[in-house]
């Protein structure tokens, strides 16, 4: 007999909690389907979701016809849209409206519906004539007749005192635990900035794309490494007059080599040579190329370039020396796409969190969406070039794609409602939704991810059934009622007030249902 009880309760539990049932609008939706779809709906209280653009609720007539069915059907209804003129015509004919599904389960109802009422016709049954008392003229005494109709007058008030007392002056509080019951759902979205509304079929979220243009430079210091010629040789060579007159060499005249390898030296000072042929000076000299080639031996630098080679000889008597080699870095490719790579990352970074710094609190933007596209980049070398630093400065745009967060978590109830079993309802202060792996954003802002909707669930349970069954028992088979038609975590609590009144009140609106979430779950 209890298990028949308990399915009936379970049957009867779909307007438990006082939650809104949630009816979800197509981009279609013409006004005789809304009022189909709010006609099937079975729930006292309704959320319909209107989707933007939606041609059955886009004008202030659809509106008015919309909230006369709501006023036949006895239903409360809420739109959930975040259309701004639609909100403003919904709020001017009393109609409640959300910016989301979760906003408007939390909200408290306070039974208001769209539209004036017609005014209260007070039925005659409830309407009392005063009734003239009749007061005897020129009598000091009253009647024994008129003694009794005060008599019984006086009890009658009694009688009404003692049922207004019993009445309405006891309330009881009920309190339950139920049982939960975990749900999850995994899922992947895609985020396309040519959506204009959510799609439940395909899971597709509308999206933006935000783009910053970025500027910035960096450095990093080459490693490569070479020898190349450092220092160069010096010496000193003998020049011979050919004239009887005197001959002047200016600082810079140029002496070679002549065998092998051409190997040319300028001279460091200004001399003049005597005015007689064989006439000799000493002058210092330098290679005009740095390195070791510049060493030659003795004897071998014996030719003058230029005019002055008629005028004057010239030979080193000695070796020239101090020529040498060293080991410098130089700029590579690697060096050039190191550095590239490395601004990249500091104007990705720079720009994701300027993009970021303008969102608003329900919008994300994933970082895997980023793209980033080179305007200008100027390196200070070239491959090859001896340096020890290399510089870059670069220009580039970085676009991301950004998601409403509402939505995505839309998406993820919908899925969440999918996997609750019937007789049950999902907690929505209980769901969480975390984002997971996020793909590579398109050129074009769209990209996919992971989500993960997690919830709570429980039986359904009918506070008017519950009114129903334990109105006029005492508290004791109150508890044990309950205790056998529900599956609790904790044995049901039903406080009555006054406390020296032991039974639950007989008038159900002055019993009071409590349920309470976060009871122990089963997988």
């Amino acid at each position: 007999m209890a298990g028949e009880e308990t399915c009936d309760l379970w049957e009867h539990g779909r307007q438990s909690l006082n939650e809104p049932e949630v009816v979800y609008l197509e981009a279609g939706d013409n006004p005789g389907a809304i009022r189909e779809r709010l006609r099937s709906a079975h729930g006292k209280m309704v959320l319909l979701v209107v989707p933007k653009g939606c041609p059955g609720l886009d004008n202030l007539v659809d509106l008015k016809l919309l909230g006369r069915q709501v006023i036949a059907l006895d239903k409360e209804v809420a739109l959930v849209t975040r259309d701004r003129k639609l909100k403003e015509l919904a709020r001017g004919l009393g109609f409640r409206t959300f910016s989301s599904v979760g906003r408007g389960q939390r909200a408290k109802w306070d039974g208001s519906k769209p539209l004036a009422r017609h005014p209260l016709v007070v039925s005659p049954r409830y309407t009392r004539s005063p009734g003239a008392m009749p007061v005897p003229v020129g009598s000091e005494t009253l009647r024994l007749g008129e003694k009794i109709v005060f008599s019984l007058i006086f009890v009658a008030m009694l009688v009404s005192f003692g049922v207004i007392l019993i009445v309405f002056v006891p309330t009881a509080t009920v309190t339950l635990q139920p049982i939960t019951y975990p749900v999850s759902a995994d899922l992947t979205i895609q985020a396309n900035p040519d959506l204009e509304s959510l799609d439940f079929i395909n899971l597709r979220v509308p999206a933006q794309v935000a783009e910053i243009e970025v500027v910035g430079s960096d450095q990093i210091a080459t490693t490569a490494m070479r020898d190349e010629p450092d220092a160069r040789a010096t010496g000193e060579v003998v020049l011979t007059n050919k004239r009887s007159q005197a001959t002047t060499v200016i600082s810079g005249t140029i002496v070679s080599t002549s065998a092998g390898t051409t190997i040319r030296f300028r001279t460091a000072e200004e001399v003049t040579l005597p005015a007689e042929v064989g006439g000799r000076r000493r002058t210092p000299i330098e290679a005009i190329e740095p390195g070791p080639s510049g060493n030659v031996p003795a004897y071998s630098i014996n030719r003058v370039e230029g005019p002055m080679d008629r005028q004057v000889n010239v030979i080193n008597v000695d070796p020239t020396e101090g020529g040498a080699m060293s080991q410098v870095t130089y700029v590579t490719n690697a060096d050039k796409e190191q550095l590239m790579e490395s601004l990249l990352g500091q104007l990705r970074q720079e720009g994701y969190e300027s993009l970021v710094a303008e969102l608003s609190e329900e919008e994300f933007l994933p970082p895997e969406s980023l793209v980033v596209f080179v305007l200008s980049d100027t390196y200070d070398k070239f491959p090859g070039d001896a340096a020890d630093f290399l510089d870059l400065h670069m220009r580039a745009l970085i676009r991301g794609t950004v998601v409403d967060r509402e939505d995505a978590d839309l998406l993820g109830l919908r899925m969440l409602q999918f996997e609750v079993r019937e007789g049950f309802q999902l907690l929505p202060e209980e769901t969480e939704f975390q984002i997971g792996e996020v793909g590579e954003g398109d050129y074009n802002g769209t990209l996919s991810f992971q989500m993960r909707a997690e919830g709570v669930t429980w039986v359904e349970i009918d506070e008017v059934d519950i009114r129903e069954g334990i109105k006029g028992k005492s508290v004791v088979q109150a508890e044990e009622y309950l205790a056998r038609q529900l599956r609790l975590v904790e044995e049901p609590s039903v406080q009555v007030s006054p406390e020296w009144w032991k039974r639950v009140p007989w008038l159900p609106l002055r019993i009071f249902v409590y349920i309470l979430p976060g009871g122990s779950r089963v997988d």
